[in-house]
């Protein structure tokens, strides 16, 4: 059955634990029902790397998604949670070293993927821009997968060869994927051994997928350098401009405003525009110029899922992206001038900048009882 790594966000201090939890040699820690006494025994089952065994449920869901061409999309909502589960899935075989055909279980989750930002790329944007409980390891590659189908979707690429692009995103870090989990939580400065892993990831990578099969050279190359900057400052290579391939270009903007945005323990969800603001500054630095103004394009200032207030004094949720205007999208307004949630929720077109303009970004509304299927009213085409 498959082995779910757990996370910290999976514990709860003082409470007991909702499954048997497993070492990585298989031998069970702690029994269902077992209380989670302390932080440190928390702590101490992380760096151990435990996990749990999913669900018939879990794994259902997870060949469901599989199946790319045998399905219909009626709740992105469903899938994604899905593609994560089946994405955890294969990424936990990897650091277990157990054989598979990677290549094709990758490129089927692509395909997935593709289909998804076909049919209804708001709504699923919105469910991971607003996801405040999946771990950041698990998310991140999805968001960067989804940001890198549509980008290179607006190049007029061919949908065979964007699935390799695609594969390449949710294999990225796929040299770091301890670390990675690590630095999640992490607020201290990083120790030089963690630089030099971080460092030497993009090769480590791309040395692990070949390995396991991948003889493609636009998921190969597309990992390696998606670290590279055009100032050449960055690495493994020190490439410069021209010298990074595109497709690298647009798996490094997606990274980095993917990190930007998802939550993590010591961020909260005002990151959106900031973003997309530190990308643009960064640009012919960082990020490729031009790369930098297609995602942009691509997503607009305000992404669907995020929050924001309008000039009439509503709290409103971001529906879809601005297509008349990258700063005007529609929203849906879910708090009225007086605070309280409004009963229906109204939409609102902020191209109508002196009554219902936006004119701030504001945090997640944790307490706030979100139906993703309501808002994006899904099922009801």
């Amino acid at each position: 059955m498959q082995n779910i790594k757990l996370q910290e966000n999976d514990f709860k201090l003082g409470e007991a634990v909702p499954w048997p939890i497993y070492g990585k040699n298989g031998n069970l820690l702690l029994d269902q029902g077992q209380v989670v006494g302390s932080q440190k025994l928390i702590d101490g089952l992380l760096v151990r790397g435990v996990f749990r065994k999913a669900s018939a449920d879990e794994i259902l869901k997870a060949e469901q998604a599989a199946k790319s061409a045998k399905f219909s999309l009626d709740s992105p909502f469903n899938v994604l949670d899905a593609l994560r589960i089946n994405l955890q899935r294969i990424l936990t075989d990897i650091s277990a070293s157990v054989e598979s055909d990677y290549n094709e279980r990758l490129l089927k989750i692509a395909k997935v993927i593709q289909k998804l930002c076909f049919e209804n790329s708001d709504a699923a944007l919105g469910a991971i821009i607003l996801d405040q409980k999946s771990a950041y390891t698990n998310i991140h590659p999805i968001l960067c997968a989804i940001l890198t189908e549509l980008m290179t979707r607006r190049q007029n690429i061919p949908d065979e060869d964007r699935l390799l692009y695609i594969a390449a995103a949710l294999t990225q870090n796929v040299g770091m994927l301890e670390l990675q989990a690590e630095l999640t939580n992490q607020t201290e400065k990083l120790t030089e051994e963690q630089s030099k892993s971080i460092k030497e990831h993009p090769l480590k990578s791309k040395e692990i997928m070949q390995g396991l099969g991948v003889v493609h050279e636009e998921w190969l190359n597309t990992i390696l350098f998606h670290h590279e900057r055009p100032d050449g400052k960055g690495y493994p290579s020190g490439l410069t401009r021209d010298e990074i391939p595109v497709y690298a270009k647009i798996l490094s903007v997606t990274d980095i405003y993917s990190a930007m945005v998802l939550p993590r323990k010591y961020r909260d969800g005002f990151y959106v525009k900031k973003a997309l603001q530190d990308i643009f500054l960064q640009r012919g630095k960082a990020v490729d110029e031009q790369i930098a103004q297609l995602l942009i394009k691509e997503i607009g200032i305000y992404p669907p899922g995020t929050f924001v207030k309008l000039a009439n004094g509503e709290t409103a949720i971001v529906l879809r992206r601005g297509t008349r205007n990258a700063a005007s999208p529609l929203v849906l307004s879910i708090i009225n001038i007086s605070g309280q949630a409004i009963e229906k929720p109204i939409q609102r077109d902020t191209i109508h900048k002196d009554i219902y303009g936006i004119i701030e970004v504001v945090p997640r509304l944790e307490d706030l009882q979100i139906n993703r299927d309501e808002i994006w009213n899904i099922g009801s085409k």
